[in-house]
């Protein structure tokens, strides 16, 4: 064991024999070769990759710009459609208050000719009450003189027949105003 220790040491006190270089060392071939690499990827990709990524960039910028502009022309066509909608709304509205008001006043007319029509026939039907009432009373009186000179007829023939005093008379004539 004690000689893997000895080689230890004996390794780690050795000088060591190459150079150390530094981190960053500018090597022209290097440089060159990079500076070539570059160039030769950077034509591939302009050839290849650029020229077809910008058209197609190109194509997407001009299909936006036409979007928006289209989306302002939709804007504005919506800004006028309702524009349009509010006048139409706003004629529909008056339209529809003037149908209202026509309406209202029609029907405020026919309900005076009803009233009036009610009036002239409730008056014709009260004149026609009155009349046969008038009728009726005439008919009534009529039948009542009728009546009134048969009793009275009646009761002279009975007073007649009966020359009586003036009270038996009176006691006559009472005793037929009850039967009546």
């Amino acid at each position: 064991m004690k000689n893997n220790n000895d080689s230890i040491h004996t390794s780690e006190e050795q000088p060591s024999t190459h150079h150390e270089k530094p981190f960053i060392s500018p090597d022209v071939g290097m440089m060159l070769l990079t500076w070539v690499t570059f160039f030769l990827l950077f034509a591939v990709l302009q050839k290849f990759a650029w020229k077809p990524i910008l058209a197609l960039l190109d194509s997407r910028e001009k299909d936006l710009r036409q979007s928006l502009e289209n989306a302002d022309k939709v804007q504005k066509e919506l800004s006028e459609l309702d524009e349009t909608r509010k006048e139409i709304i706003a004629k529909a509205e008056s339209k529809g208050q003037t149908l209202l008001d026509q309406s209202r006043k029609a029907a405020v007319e026919a309900a005076k000719i009803i009233e009036r029509k009610a009036r002239e026939e409730s008056q014709i039907m009260l004149e026609n009450t009155l009349r046969e009432i008038k009728d009726e009373k005439e008919k009534a009186q009529s039948s009542l003189r009728t009546e009134s000179a048969q009793i009275a007829i009646a009761l002279a023939g009975k007073l007649i027949e009966k020359n009586l005093d003036d009270k038996k008379n009176r006691d006559l004539v009472d005793q037929f105003i009850q039967e009546i």
